[in-house]
């Protein structure tokens, strides 16, 4: 790759080359007005007809690209109710008083007053990075901490939970509408939430507390519906899951799927859909562009707008260099063209 990038390169360097030579020698020749009209007649006859190739192929790729995206888009919208799976989890789980084993460390803590719009992201990422919130909620984080209430691990893995279910930070205190009851949707996240997640590793700090199999949630609290609720979700992430035993071993495993899989694997789909033109499709985009400005465009202004006779000869004869480079550097970097469409690994 490296080597086909310094080639190209080089033979780019000897196309302007090329055109700022033909362009003085045909300055320093003496042509006449027949030459200079049947110049742009016949840059304006081949680029028209390289123009519409290239043209066709452009659109080609980019249909191909476009079908290559939906595959992609369908497989972010599969990881995306995955996601959304485990997020109606952690709903049912931070959802009622007297699951958690001490509700004044977590529910009546976080989930309303003082404390309600402390989010997890800025609450880890102020102590394991440079980032910083605001001053308000650097201080409110800090009064948690000192908060009488706070229990370390009980109180973070509430937080991080809820923090899922929740936008925090909003006015809005209500719960996205596809957490309500197991409707599947077609939708995706958007990228800037998911990298938070990613960031902030945020399933495996969710996992270590119940890998290590603290008795922070009593499940045999929940009713027969909301255990079932969450099983369920728990068989739609992965049907390997499908008859297990709601307990700190099943929420470590989905959490260890979430943090080594579906985050990150949607992480990068997300980034694949966000790109746009790029390498190879870019180079044939702007081979497009030129052969359209300097061979059409250019051409046909200096042709059909220009009356005086040396300043059209002047631009013919810089048209006419700036067209032979760029025949150049395309049949010299065709081999490596064909060569990059056909090789795919």
């Amino acid at each position: 790759m490296q080597t086909w990038n310094w080639t190209m390169i080089c033979l780019g360097i000897i196309s302007i080359e090329l055109s700022v030579f033909l362009f003085i020698s045909l300055e320093n020749q003496k042509l006449d007005v027949d030459f200079t009209k049947n110049s742009l007649e016949l840059i304006l006859t081949i680029n028209g007809l390289f123009s519409a190739i290239l043209v066709t192929y452009f659109f080609n790729r980019i249909s191909w690209i476009l079908s290559l995206k939906k595959e992609t888009y369908d497989e972010a919208i599969e990881f995306s109710q995955k996601i959304t799976e485990f997020r109606r989890i952690c709903d049912k789980l931070t959802e009622f008083y007297n699951v958690w084993d001490d509700d004044d460390a977590t529910k009546s803590l976080l989930g309303h007053g003082t404390y309600k719009h402390i989010d997890y992201y800025d609450f880890k990422m102020l102590s394991i990075s440079d980032y910083k919130p605001s001053e308000k909620e650097i201080e409110l984080i800090k009064n948690l901490k000192e908060d009488k209430r706070y229990k370390s691990g009980m109180s973070d893995l509430f937080l991080g939970m809820v923090s899922l279910v929740r936008n925090r930070k909003s006015r809005n205190m209500f719960k996205d509408s596809e957490l309500y009851k197991d409707f599947q949707k077609k939708g995706i996240y958007n990228l800037e939430y998911i990298q938070r997640c990613v960031e902030v590793d945020y399933a495996s700090r969710l996992w270590y507390w119940f890998d290590k199999d603290y008795a922070y949630i009593n499940y045999h609290a929940l009713s027969k519906k909301s255990k079932d609720y969450i099983l369920n979700a728990c068989a739609r992430i992965d049907p390997k899951y499908k008859g297990a035993e709601l307990n700190n071993k099943l929420m470590a495993e989905i959490c260890d799927d979430m943090n080594e899989h579906y985050f990150k694997e949607l992480y990068q789909l997300l980034l694949d859909l966000r790109k746009g033109l790029s390498g190879f499709n870019l180079l044939i985009f702007s081979i497009l562009i030129a052969s359209l400005v300097f061979g059409v465009l250019l051409p046909f202004f200096t042709y059909f707008t220009i009356d005086n006779i040396k300043l059209k000869e002047i631009f013919t004869n810089i048209i006419v260099g700036l067209n032979f480079g760029l025949l150049f550097f395309f049949i010299t970097n065709l081999y490596g063209i064909i060569k990059r469409e056909i090789t795919w690994t």
